[in-house]
C-alpha cells in the first residue's frame, strides 16, 4: 500500500495506527461486492488529521459518512484525503453470490490484517459495530494469532465511528472506491497513484 511519501512495506511499525471501515458496494449495480477500507497513520500525524476531519464537519454532524454527503461536499471531503500524508488501502471481495456478508467480511479482513502485519503495523482500529459482530472479529484475530498470520505483538479494537475522525477517512475511501466501481470515478481519481487495492474472490 503506497503514499506519495511512504512505502507501506517499508514502515516504522511502532510508530503507525490503521483503521478500517467497511462498505457493501451498489446492490443493484455491482452486486455481491464487498470492501474493508484502511488508512495507516504515523502517530505524530494523527492529532493533525483528527482536526481537520472534525473541521469537515456540519452543524449537526456527529461524524462524516460518505453515504450521506452530497456530491459537492464529498469532492470537499476527498480534496481533504488528497492533501493527508497517510497510507491508502483497500481489500475488495467480489465474485460469490453464494457467501454472506459477514463471510465476506471475515474474508477481507483476513486479507488486510496479513497486508497490514506483514508491513509490521501492529496497532488496528476497527469502527465498533454489534457487540456480537464485534467478538467475530476478536475471533478471527485469535485464529490468525494461533495460525501466526499475524504477529503475537498485533492487536486489535473496537471505537465507535463518532468518536474517531480517521475511521471517517477510511469510510470516505471505501465510498470513493464504490462510487468507482459504479461508474462515478472523479472522486477516487484525486488519490491516482495512492491508493493499493487487493482483489479477492471465493
Amino acid at each position: 500500500m503506497l503514499s506519495s511519501h511512504h512505502s507501506f512495506t517499508a514502515i516504522d511499525a511502532d510508530s503507525w495506527v490503521a483503521f478500517i471501515d467497511e462498505s457493501e458496494s451498489n446492490q443493484r449495480l455491482d452486486p455481491h461486492v464487498y470492501l474493508l477500507a484502511a488508512v495507516t497513520v504515523h502517530c505524530a500525524a494523527l492529532p493533525v488529521i483528527r482536526r481537520r476531519m472534525a473541521d469537515l464537519r456540519l452543524d449537526g454532524q456527529r461524524k462524516l459518512h460518505w453515504a450521506k454527503e452530497s456530491a459537492c461536499r464529498r469532492m470537499e471531503i476527498m480534496a481533504v484525503l488528497e492533501d493527508l500524508d497517510v497510507l491508502f488501502g483497500v481489500v475488495v471481495h467480489e465474485g460469490d453470490p453464494n457467501s454472506s456478508m459477514e463471510r465476506r467480511r471475515r474474508k477481507c479482513l483476513d486479507r488486510l490484517l496479513w497486508e497490514l502485519s506483514r508491513s509490521g503495523v501492529a496497532e488496528i482500529v476497527l469502527e465498533s459495530r454489534e457487540a456480537s459482530q464485534n467478538k467475530k472479529d476478536r475471533a478471527l484475530m485469535d485464529a490468525l494469532l494461533a495460525r501466526r498470520r499475524v504477529p503475537e505483538r498485533a492487536r486489535v479494537r473496537h471505537m465507535a465511528g463518532a468518536l474517531e475522525p480517521l475511521l471517517w477517512v477510511a469510510d470516505c475511501l471505501a465510498g470513493a472506491v464504490v462510487a468507482s466501481r459504479i461508474g462515478d470515478p472523479g472522486y477516487i481519481k484525486r488519490l491516482d497513484g495512492r491508493i493499493e487495492i487487493h482483489y479477492i474472490g471465493p
